[in-house]
């Protein structure tokens, strides 16, 4: 359970919508179970702030200029998700974690269905960097030069001019993929340096997986990052036998409620019964 220290100086969210609430819920309440916080929920919409909000969670509502449109694909004509909506809810991401960077509070975001099976928050901040991230593949290119891209779906900020000005970058080029923008930019505007390349770290297992972060610095900047073991923080090829060690499970899945919990409840992860 965390300290309160950790509770004091660091702030734990997601983003969400109406489409997620109830994955969103059930995820909120194991973080709340395994970290002894609950999470903070930045809504995109009046349903999911006012459910959320009756199961006694912080919320905060944040409200897209076009919410009284249907939302359809306008915008964002190369968007990795299925309306403008999910791509307005994905796009609050980096400007929520701004907002709590410049309150001086250190931050973890997690998707609703990244999985806290475990208590992550003393391995996170014991990683000493600026940002920490679980790996993941996408976009391609970044794998192909780094051998993982960071993955937006779980990550840590610790409040540093580097990350404010990261989150600034991020959120003021967000182009559709939160994913895609963070990666661009982070190899395009920045000069990472990483201490190694991990072969096959798409491996869940603790015998021949990836379980020690990799460490990167911008020789520009000096922003400092982690890539956290995959071991640990899955995102490929998981298994239930895998999910024993496993901190956090988020595994790939369909962009939509009813797909993510079937995919979860078949690794026998069991966060829906009341």
């Amino acid at each position: 359970m965390a300290s309160g220290l950790f509770q004091t100086d660091l702030r734990i969210f997601t983003v969400i919508n109406h489409e997620y609430a109830v994955l969103g819920w059930k995820w909120g309440v194991q973080v709340r179970k395994v970290s002894g916080m609950s999470p903070h929920f930045v809504c995109a919409d009046r349903e999911s702030y006012d459910f959320l909000d009756a199961k006694g969670f912080p919320c905060t509502l944040e409200l897209s200029e076009r919410q009284n449109s249907n939302m359809e694909r306008v915008r964002y004509k190369d968007s990795t998700f299925p309306s403008d909506k999910a791509a307005f809810t994905v796009s609050l991401k980096l400007s929520a974690a701004r907002k709590f960077l410049q309150a001086n509070c250190s931050v973890i975001y997690s998707d609703v269905d990244a999985i806290w099976l475990k208590d992550p928050i003393e391995h996170v901040l014991t990683a000493d960097a600026d940002i920490a991230f679980q790996p993941g593949s996408f976009p391609v290119e970044t794998k192909e030069t780094w051998g993982f891209a960071v993955c937006t779906g779980f990550f840590y900020l610790r409040p540093t001019a580097n990350t404010l000005e990261l989150s600034r970058q991020v959120s003021a080029q967000f182009d559709g993929s939160d994913q895609r923008t963070m990666n661009n930019i982070l190899m395009e505007q920045y000069e990472i340096n990483w201490s190694r390349r991990p072969s096959e770290w798409e491996n869940c297992s603790i015998e021949n997986g990836w379980i020690e972060a990799v460490y990167g610095v911008c020789r520009r900047t000096g922003l400092e990052l982690a890539a956290l073991p995959h071991a640990l923080y899955q995102r490929h090829a998981t298994t239930k036998e895998a999910c024993n060690h496993a901190i956090i499970c988020h595994p790939n899945s369909p962009k939509d409620q009813a797909s993510k919990i079937a995919v979860i409840e078949k690794l026998g992860i069991n966060i829906f019964s009341d």
